[in-house]
């Protein structure tokens, strides 16, 4: 069994893994699901209009964008944090690194699996909500696609979380875990505001800290500015994807070092 996440070949190898694997998750029931509950809430969002007088357009792309966000996370939750647990108790692990794939190749390619079934999904939730928001409402603009871009960013911090997890944890536990960081990460300036309430010492230096450590999604959060028009910065969406894949990348080299060290027996 190989440990260490080489450079000779490793592309290649991750590619594979995360190829046969994303071949499996688009077969998954969860997929089709999670197409088709994301489509009926789009076609909700016509039902609901005649009941929101004078806000028909901002319902309408408001609860479209948050339909893709939500089928995103129940993707990168449902499939991500199940992933590696099931391999490794059907023992079809070792099968798997039994070939020369090493464990930082395979965690690797799970990862880019995970993202790569989320980016298919949102392509399509994409495709038709842009065509909802253009013919029924004849207004598409482009901060509609930079939102929903950096639904993808965040939803691929929240992949390496659910890789993370299902190194670590049990699917149950995993998909509660990272559900409680994506709602806590969405937090973390509230929680840095609420450290200033507390008394001087290190329980406050403690808040503080983790406010920092955690993931700041909300950063990842445009869809007011885009439902409204208003315009987003390249910089702006350049350095939130820099934080992004900064974040992605620590979170799955931790779950990389775990994999090394964990005892597959």
């Amino acid at each position: 069994m190989k440990a260490a996440f080489g450079l000779g070949g490793s592309a290649v190898r991750v590619s594979e893994v995360a190829i046969h694997t994303v071949r499996e998750a688009v077969r998954d029931r969860i997929f089709l699901v999670s197409i088709l509950f994301a489509g009926a809430l789009l076609a909700a969002t016509l039902l609901l209009t005649p009941l929101a007088t004078g806000q028909r357009d901002k319902l309408v792309q408001d609860l479209g964008l948050g339909a893709i966000a939500g089928t995103g996370l129940l993707l990168a939750i449902f499939i991500g944090t199940g992933m590696v647990y099931r391999e490794i108790e059907r023992r079809t692990i070792h099968t798997v690194l039994a070939r020369p794939i090493g464990c930082g190749e395979y965690v690797v390619g799970k990862y880019f699996c995970i993202v790569a079934t989320i980016s298919l999904n949102l392509a399509v939730m994409f495709l038709l909500y842009g065509a909802v928001v253009h013919f029924y409402l004849d207004r598409f603009h482009v901060e509609l696609l930079a939102a929903a871009y950096l639904i993808g960013v965040e939803l691929a911090v929240i992949a390496a979380f659910s890789i993370f997890f299902s190194v670590v944890a049990s699917p149950f536990l995993g998909a509660f875990f990272t559900l409680l960081f994506f709602m806590v990460g969405h937090l973390t300036r509230d929680i840095l505001a609420f450290s200033e309430l507390v008394p001087e010492g290190f329980g406050r230096i403690a808040i503080q800290a983790s406010s920092y450590i955690l993931p700041n999604l909300e950063l990842f959060n445009i869809k007011g500015m885009a439902v409204y028009g208003k315009p987003v910065t390249m910089e702006y969406i350049g350095l939130t994807s820099l934080y992004g894949l900064l974040y992605a990348t620590a979170i799955v080299m931790i779950s990389v070092i775990i994999f090394q060290r964990r005892d597959l027996r």
